[in-house]
């Protein structure tokens, strides 16, 4: 039976998936990927394939599909599992922000259908920017679209904690256990404090904002400093 996929390759049912980067065939933070895709399946209900099932399948995919860069996608739901792996062009142009009007319910795992946050994606960019900042009923900063988010503000490096309704992002993780960034709720009316930002998602790693609607912010030694830490720790690994 051929599985049916919608138009963003998504398998036509609901469960979790995760999408990670890879780089001549090997993929950055599969570990932590898996890892969080463990905890929601159980949180969820679903069942995750055996360990060694998975892996042979990932090897055989990322070898019969060679890119240099590429984009690997998991997706587990309730009665099997879909992998893809596509080739991925980056971009390293800085960012266009602007904000999403409405409230936005966070959510707590990597979930499809993923349509919505395609639609929240599509309204910026409809407007001609890249992502939206979305807030919560208090006007707190949660994330984008599709990435977690990263200031400078007086100084100090923060992001949004996972209570405002932030998803638990690998890029993210990795920026807060190895590169000093501290978790604070970051009000609305601080945005006008944000001296440098990024775009936090797994296959951008960390790609810097230069605005913020019309604010312009800086990209200087603060903001090439932190992009090189975090992707200092977001390296490829096989996946034996």
């Amino acid at each position: 039976m051929t599985l049916e996929l919608d138009a963003h390759g998504f398998p036509k049912t609901s469960g979790i998936f995760e999408t990670i980067k890879t780089v001549n065939g090997q993929p950055i933070a599969l570990a932590r990927h898996m890892r969080r895709a463990l905890d929601s399946a159980r949180s969820l209900g679903i069942k995750i394939p055996p360990e060694e099932e998975l892996r042979i399948q990932l090897v055989k995919l990322l070898n019969e599909n060679p890119f240099e860069i590429g984009k690997l996608r998991i997706c587990i739901y309730a009665d099997g599992y879909h992998l893809s792996h596509e080739g991925y062009i980056e971009s390293t142009s800085p960012l266009r922000f602007t904000f999403f009007s409405q409230t936005v319910t966070g959510e707590e795992h990597k979930q499809f259908p993923y349509d919505h946050r395609f639609e929240l994606l599509k309204s910026a960019q409809d407007e001609g920017y890249d992502d939206c900042i979305l807030f919560n009923v208090k006007n707190e900063v949660t994330e984008s679209a599709v990435a977690n988010l990263l200031f400078l503000i007086e100084g100090v490096w923060v992001t949004p904690p996972i209570s405002a309704g932030v998803l638990p992002g690998v890029i993210r993780a990795i920026a807060i256990e190895e590169c000093e960034v501290k978790v604070r709720p970051i009000h609305i009316s601080e945005i006008g404090d944000v001296e440098s930002a990024f775009s936090l998602a797994s296959l951008r790693i960390a790609q810097p904002i230069s605005h913020i609607g019309e604010m312009k912010l800086k990209i200087g030694d603060a903001s090439q400093d932190m992009e090189a830490r975090i992707r200092s720790h977001a390296q490829p690994h096989s996946v034996g």
